[in-house]
């Protein structure tokens, strides 16, 4: 991991900015460039946005192809929308750019589980433009898929597997605490829950690729969502949950052999969730407990996984890949 890979950030949102603030402090990656469509923050320097209090030399472009084409960079960490359809046109870009693709986009995770179609045809740009593409991060990417899988290679089968993963929304980004529906009336949660863009995006595909790890012939995956309703007013730094109103969800994720849940995949993600935790148990031999006390804290994590794959992205052959086709993430400096 000694060569340094030239990257270009693609969407500066708040994970998007957090990745790029962590590739501008590490040695093995040079941060070249910066994209994003707000007319806000075009023609500003990085340094500005993240509050530096110096100029990094890095200027906000609003032109993803002019960017890519005049920076030549070798990878890009992408930070735009959680739905394959809204990032095609911007991985095909970068196809034909020839840069290598690390995306927070969830339904990358297994791109083919929702849209057969889309990632056939991304797979081929990719491999004709010799690039590979990720999707990856925390959830979905790590803490209730990935983790697991690393888990199992200390056992000689699994039977079953649970993953849990608990949040207290209230320590989080603000679009975080929106996309769970803090402060939503019931009504109003059920309304937008009915959009398919809201909530947690990724179960089904954590499922999915547990499932495809481990060799599970799962005929069937399900998943519900819920409410969590306040019992008391709660206060974060950007609202205020009223009692009676929504403070966040319960995901659960399943995959069935028959009728036997082998995968479970169990999500509370509110304010005021109590004991945060991100825990693995393997119904395995032998049998495996993980458990992180306070749980995986998933704004910083995010940016971390992204750019720690930088490095595996760039060496994987070309193709739309999966987190089980690269090499597995660890710090780079």
């Amino acid at each position: 991991m000694s060569s340094v890979v030239r990257v270009v950030s693609f969407g500066l949102g708040p994970i998007g900015l957090a990745a790029a603030r962590l590739a501008l402090q590490k040695t093995t990656v040079q941060l070249v460039g910066a994209i994003d469509i707000d007319p806000a923050k075009i023609g500003k320097d990085l340094g500005e946005l993240l509050d530096l209090g110096r100029q990094t030399g890095v200027v906000v472009e609003g032109d993803a192809e002019k960017a890519l084409q005049r920076l030549q960079p070798d990878a890009m960490l992408h930070c735009t929308s959680s739905f394959m359809p809204m990032v095609k046109d911007q991985l095909l870009l970068a196809a034909r750019c020839g840069v290598d693709v690390v995306s927070s986009t969830e339904e990358l995770l297994v791109p083919e589980m929702q849209h057969a179609a889309l990632a056939k045809e991304i797979d081929a740009a990719a491999k004709a433009g010799g690039i590979s593409i990720l999707g990856t991060g925390v959830n979905p990417g790590y803490a209730m898929d990935f983790l697991a899988v690393v888990a199992s290679a200390v056992t000689f089968d699994v039977q079953a597997v649970k993953c849990t993963r608990v949040v207290d929304a209230g320590t989080r980004r603000l679009p975080l605490q929106k996309k769970v529906g803090a402060g939503l009336t019931k009504a109003e949660f059920q309304k937008q829950m009915a959009t398919g863009r809201f909530g947690h995006i990724g179960m089904r595909e954590s499922v999915a690729l547990l499932a495809r790890a481990l060799d599970f012939k799962i005929e069937r995956i399900e998943q519900s969502v819920e409410p969590v309703i306040a019992a008391e007013d709660l206060k974060t730094q950007f609202l205020t949950v009223k009692e009676g109103q929504v403070a966040g969800i319960r995901n659960h994720g399943y995959g069935y052999i028959g009728k036997r849940p082998v995968l479970h995949l169990d999500l509370s993600m509110y304010v005021g969730a109590p004991d945060p935790r991100d825990e693995i148990v393997l119904e395995s031999t032998p049998p495996i407990h993980l458990k992180f006390l306070g749980g995986i804290a998933g704004d910083q994590a995010t940016a971390a996984i992204l750019v720690n794959n930088l490095h595996g992205v760039v060496e994987a052959p070309p193709g739309l890949r999966t987190v089980l086709d690269v090499a597995p993430p660890r710090l780079c400096r």
